[in-house]
């Protein structure tokens, strides 16, 4: 009987197999074709150029002078807030995952100097908040710069030949698209946790020689006989929460929309929805690695009618090549001219 149903098995020529088995069948054919839909969506993000242009034109020319940067030159940073995560497709059809975030209402409070202070630094807040939760200090200030009642006040390092004056608004200009950004933010509470979760400990061993419910302890604290303390700063289990401070220090800046004050940037942001986020320029070798390839602004953007700065990161790594072009052929240009006197 047995070898009678091998042999109708044998001779059975369509043998069905299931889709599951060793692939996995998707409702487009390619992703190119997912990725070409996505792009031509009604509702997908698309930079309103037009807009913005018309919406730069209305704006006044900034009394700001611009400033040729030292070695040691530092710029300000500013603040914005988080709205939230997206997906944006550059023109080659890839996806970015983008945070982003909006510069509402951001502006120079104060200036601090050696003299005074002790150290170089701007004061900058940001938002709007009620009358009645303003301390009186804060509210006398506020009126003597004629500013409306911030929400956020936070501090930025930079030298005294990027300082900006006092009612000076930031827009999302400030910062150009491809540089890389330093950037720091509060994490969502977590509760109580382990120091493995916390500090990455590995734990004990799973089976021989440890108690139960042991396996995830924190260890040894400290000494029994000599020293009967326990130093300062020891890892040990703690609360994660808002009071922590997370720091992105290579986030590059995607893409920016002057018209709706939003930044886009690559890669997440900590932080709940609506959470106040510092943004200033990259440090050290993330700061580097654009320093020669994008043009950034001393100490901020100034604005001049007639020219319409780069959006993207691919349009300003353009505009960086095209100046640098020019100011190639006037050199050459010089040099032919001082050869011929």
């Amino acid at each position: 009987m047995i070898a009678m149903l091998c042999r109708k098995r044998s001779t059975t020529q369509h043998v069905y197999i299931p889709l599951w088995v060793g692939a996995r069948r998707t409702f487009y054919a390619s992703k190119w074709i997912r990725r070409l839909q996505l792009l031509n969506e009604k509702y997908n993000y698309k930079v309103e150029r037009e807009e913005e242009v018309e919406y730069e034109e209305k704006k006044e020319d900034d009394k700001i002078e611009k400033v040729y940067p030292l070695w040691n030159s530092r710029r300000t940073g500013l603040l914005g807030y988080k709205i939230g995560c997206m997906s944006i497709w550059d023109v080659w059809g890839v996806k970015h995952a983008v945070t982003v975030v909006q510069i509402k209402n951001c502006y120079v409070l104060n200036q601090k100097n050696i003299s005074k202070n002790g150290y170089e630094a701007l004061e900058i807040g940001i938002g709007n908040m009620n009358v009645i939760k303003q301390s009186k200090n804060n509210i006398g200030n506020y009126i003597k710069r004629k500013l409306g009642f911030v929400h956020k006040i936070k501090e930025f390092k930079c030298t005294s030949d990027c300082f900006l004056p006092v009612q000076h608004k930031f827009t999302p200009r400030h910062f150009s698209p491809g540089q890389n950004l330093f950037i720091s933010s509060s994490i969502k509470n977590k509760g109580f946790c382990g120091a493995m979760k916390k500090w990455g400990f590995s734990g004990k061993n799973q089976s021989h020689g440890t108690e139960s419910k042991a396996h995830r302890s924190l260890g040894s604290v400290s000494m029994g006989k000599t020293v009967n303390i326990v130093f300062r700063n020891k890892k040990m289990n703690t609360h994660i929460g808002e009071k922590s401070l997370v720091k992105c220090s290579n986030n590059k800046l995607f893409r920016i929309n002057s018209l709706k004050n939003l930044l886009f940037i690559k890669g997440p942001i900590g932080g709940y929805k609506n959470k106040v986020v510092k943004i200033s320029d990259a440090k050290g070798r993330a700061f580097n690695k654009f320093k020669n390839k994008i043009y950034l602004y001393y100490p901020t953007f100034i604005y001049k009618k007639g020219k319409n700065p780069p959006t993207s990161s691919r349009k300003a790594a353009a505009e960086k090549r095209q100046r640098s072009g020019r100011e190639a052929a006037e050199k050459r240009q010089s040099s032919s001219i001082v050869e011929e006197k």
